[in-house]
């Protein structure tokens, strides 16, 4: 049954960009198709009409359809076709000026509402088989639609995120059209939202709008629920059933249509790993693109988008027109590393263009950074494999996930409710540009005295200048049945390529509550990553050889030595062999507040006595963190509060070098 109205619309300036979602909602840049190559070179007419599907359930589909308003004598079959598929939580009015635009190029162009969402029926299983097969049946109609001009040999499908993952899902079910561009999508996307055991906040976003936004079906609005409880049993059924019938890895042997798959590296819903990892198993001719992918919270780059749009250019001139531009014979992998320096807007990181004709790129090697007392990481690990340090989680007796959701997890409640814990640890300076590329991972010597424990390593590059989150990893383990006993766990953080500058230091941030700087926070805003462990207990990460963090590298040598320059593990010093100078300046610690453990940097200009003293607010001193002769440089320390039987409170740090002295304040909150 169709239903149709008509409206026709002249082509109009159209910069392809959409209205700003609430926060947590998927956004997606469409990219816009290259006009049909034919001796005419004027933008079409449009007409626009709006019709409903009925689905082989008896659900409405609310549709829409845009299409030049005459035909082409050049175009003997017609108009090639494009179906755009919105992402969670739209629907298909969000995409009428991509559609309209794209149309006015020489294209039938449909758009429509996935089910439970905008106008059309049905309740959404959350991107799952149905609304596959619902996106097959649209195929159908679409290629039987004579009247719109359409060839039915000629139609590709594009979208980002639910709209990159229906495609794809469906190309593993049989789908038959030209090609298509899955972007911000993973084969593994709902294991992605629960990955290591660590439940995102993006998840619950998604599982939480309201009922004019999205109607769920009865297995995700009991998904909701089982976010927010604490028992087991609720955790077990989570990891159950959210994969079933949305994860596709398995399947993926049985696409048969080219595809185009891109992904966000600092994608905060799906890790780029579930493309990366599934590479061997696509069998149908393909491009990646990993980097610079705008939705999802990542960083852009004009540089990249201009890129972007030869890509999908040359991608469709030869699928869907023939045009013979070698596409199939150069790199398959293109990838974009961030490194400093940081541009505007929002203080995103600069992003490098490379490519690959294999993944992982070749040269790659493992470099492991051990976790080391005093604060420290190196290439090499600590001999007493006994020796730890604690991460504490203590949290209110009977304070709720949904009181944190509702505090937006800050404020005075929630601090009073919840201490974030965190341990700093700090590498020596680069003695050179280091390309990490891809994937990392956490190997993890643990124990803890509560049943349910989690860990999150924040990584950050720290020049003389500014320290930035490059990437994460997240682990919950909510099966610690044996309190207190010492294991080990291996697991992949959030893909990413970077490149670390010479002379900078990597810092690696052990935490309890993963939340973003605020030169990352535009995203998630006060909220974490991924949410938190309500239980206290006291979780211990050990400085053994099975405590470290593995990066996969572009470095020029066969071994690693002489990568850092590694000194005195407790303090390091940066710039002593460069010609940079260096004034007196005494940095306020970071984190702060802090729990236990916090870094604090200052330089000095001279070769001279130095002290670094913590004060009470009394004035008595706590800790001598410095009492030495010191070469002119830039230094850094970790202090740990727990080493001095600290409280919460306000304390005082004090630097002295010659005759320059400099106080600041920090605070320790337990």
């Amino acid at each position: 049954m169709l239903l149709f109205s008509t409206a026709i619309f002249a082509q109009s300036d159209n910069t392809f960009r959409t209205a700003p979602h609430p926060r947590g909602r998927e956004t997606y840049q469409f990219p816009k198709l290259p006009m049909v190559p034919t001796p005419r070179n004027a933008p079409y007419t449009v007409i626009q009409v709006d019709f409903t599907l009925t689905l082989r359930d008896n659900v409405t589909m609310d549709c829409s359809k845009f299409y030049p308003s005459v035909s082409d004598p050049y175009l003997r079959n017609g108009y090639p076709g494009v179906i755009m598929v919105h992402g969670y939580g739209d629907r298909k009015e969000t995409l009428a000026g991509f559609a309209n635009a794209q149309a006015s190029y020489g294209y039938c162009v449909y758009t429509y509402s996935v089910r439970g969402q905008g106008n059309s029926g049905g309740l959404s299983n959350l991107i799952s088989t149905v609304e596959a097969q619902d996106l097959m049946e649209l195929v159908n109609y679409v290629k039987h639609d004579q009247p719109s001009g359409l060839d039915s040999s000629n139609v590709l499908i594009t979208g980002g995120s639910q709209g990159g993952i229906l495609p794809y899902m469906a190309n593993c079910n049989g789908l038959n059209v030209k090609c298509l561009i899955s972007a911000l999508a993973s084969p593994e996307f709902a294991s992605s939202w629960i990955e290591n055991g660590s439940i995102k906040m993006t998840f619950l976003w998604t599982i939480d709008y309201p009922s004019d936004t999205a109607k769920y079906d009865n297995q995700v609005t009991a998904m909701k629920s089982w976010v927010y409880s604490s028992a087991a049993d609720k955790w077990d059924s989570l990891a159950t059933w959210l994969p079933a019938g949305r994860d596709f890895k398995s399947q993926i042997s049985s696409a048969t249509v080219p595809m185009m798959l891109e992904n966000a590296w600092q994608d905060k819903f799906f890790n780029a790993h579930g493309n990366i990892s599934t590479i061997p198993f696509v069998n149908v001719p393909k491009r990646y693109y990993f980097g610079a992918v705008r939705g999802h919270g990542g960083d852009y780059s004009t540089t990249e988008d201009t890129w972007h749009e030869n890509f999908f250019n040359e991608w469709f001139f030869y699928w869907l027109f023939g045009i013979q531009n070698n596409i199939l014979t150069r790199p398959i992998f293109h990838y974009a590393y961030t490194t400093f320096p940081t541009v505007s807007p929002n203080n995103m990181w600069t992003f490098v263009h490379d490519s690959s004709s294999v993944w992982p790129p070749s040269g790659l090697a493992d470099l492991k950074l051990y976790f080391n007392p005093n604060g420290v990481i190196k290439s090499t690990a600590n001999s007493n494999s006994t020796q730890n340090i604690v991460l504490n989680n203590t949290v209110a007796k009977n304070f709720t996930m949904q009181t944190a959701v509702n505090d937006e997890f800050t404020g005075t409640s929630f601090n009073n409710s919840f201490k974030k814990a965190t341990l700093v640890f700090n590498s020596a300076p680069l003695t050179q540009n280091l390309l990490m590329v891809g994937d990392q991972y956490v190997n993890l010597d643990y124990s803890s005295s509560a049943n349910v424990c989690q860990f999150n390593f924040q990584i950050y590059e720290v020049s003389s200048t500014q320290t930035k989150l490059v990437t994460r990893v997240n682990y919950t383990d909510r099966k610690n049945t044996v309190l207190n006993a010492r294991k080990q766990k291996a697991f992949y953080g959030v893909s990413h390529s970077h490149e670390f500058r010479k002379g900078n230091k990597i810092r690696i941030v052990v935490t309890n509550l993963d939340t973003s700087p605020a030169d990352d926070s535009l995203f998630l805003g006060t909220n974490p990553h991924v949410l938190p462990v309500l239980t206290t207990g006291k979780h211990k990460l050990y400085y053994s050889n099975k405590s470290f963090i593995d990066l996969q590298v572009k470095y020029p040598t066969t071994h690693m030595s002489g990568l850092f320059n590694e000194g005195n593990s407790t303090l390091s010093q940066t710039d002593n062999n460069t010609n940079t100078p260096v004034s007196f300046n005494l940095k306020q610690n970071y984190p702060n507040p802090f729990n236990p453990s916090t870094v604090i940097e200052f330089s000095v200009p001279n070769n001279e006595f130095v002290t670094l003293k913590v004060y009470d607010l009394t004035g008595r001193e706590i800790a001598s963190l410095v009492n030495e002769q010191k070469a002119s440089g830039n230094y850094s320390i970790n202090f740990n509060a727990d080493a001095f039987h600290l409280s919460s409170g306000i304390y005082f740090y004090k630097l002295t070098a010659g005759n320059n002295v400099s106080v600041k304040k920090l605070t320790l909150i337990k």
